[in-house]
């Protein structure tokens, strides 16, 4: 299941029409300069204003005080040209950047969680996010990234449309994660390359070939 589905995140519902507001803005703040730059710094304003909710849930809650925060970010800046910029795209744009900002947070909390209990478990990986449904091909793409333990290495083995067919192209590749300190062993995670396929039951086989081959290159 995916990390921002309505069941876990409050605001999945309003954040299409923040990313909207956001879409709206800023092309119409580029025509002027000076506005553009006043778009920008509002923005920034909102989501900073909203620094102190802790959680999706309280994010929700605050966007019935949109306005409260715009005009504060308004009256702050002493901005003229601020006035002359949809207040309503303004909320949107900046609730939308402090949701992406909680949702980083959450994501390396979990992270960091889950690199925890599989070290007390004993485990020499650890997943550290899976999303989607591999049956679903592109419908619902999966993705599942495992970390090595040892060497701060991960396998991340994904779903992805192939550019010449946009038949699902299953895909294991090795990226430098880092450890929960941010530390990686002295290998190159591009060395390993990445192996595609077309085949869903290859699919398994190549991921646990790779984490093979890391743990070999570790060891």
């Amino acid at each position: 299941m995916s990390d921002r589905s309505p069941a876990t995140d409050p605001t999945a519902v309003l954040a299409a029409h923040w990313d909207e507001s956001e879409r709206r803005l800023y092309p119409v703040a580029t025509t002027n300069p000076d506005a553009y730059q006043s778009a920008v710094r509002l923005v920034r304003a909102v989501a900073d204003a909203l620094a102190e909710v802790e959680d999706l849930d309280g994010l929700a809650e605050w966007w019935e005080r949109r306005f409260d925060l715009v005009d504060g970010a308004l009256r702050a800046s002493g901005d003229i040209a601020g006035y002359r910029l949809p207040e309503a795209e303004i909320a949107g744009a900046g609730f939308a950047i402090r949701r992406r900002e909680l949702l980083a947070e959450r994501a390396e909390r979990e992270r960091r969680d889950r690199i925890a209990a599989a070290r007390e478990a004993g485990e020499a990986w650890a997943v550290v996010h899976e999303q989607g449904d591999l049956g679903a091909g592109l419908v619902d793409p999966y993705q599942r990234i495992e970390l090595h333990l040892a060497t701060g290495l991960a396998v991340v083995s994904t779903v992805e449309p192939d550019p010449s067919t946009m038949a699902p192209t299953y895909v294991v590749m090795v990226a430098a994660l880092g450890d929960e300190h941010g530390r990686t062993a002295e290998l190159d995670a591009a060395s390993f390359g990445d192996v595609e396929t077309g085949d869903p039951e290859l699919f398994e086989d190549h991921r646990l070939t790779m984490k093979s081959r890391i743990e070999a290159a570790g060891a």
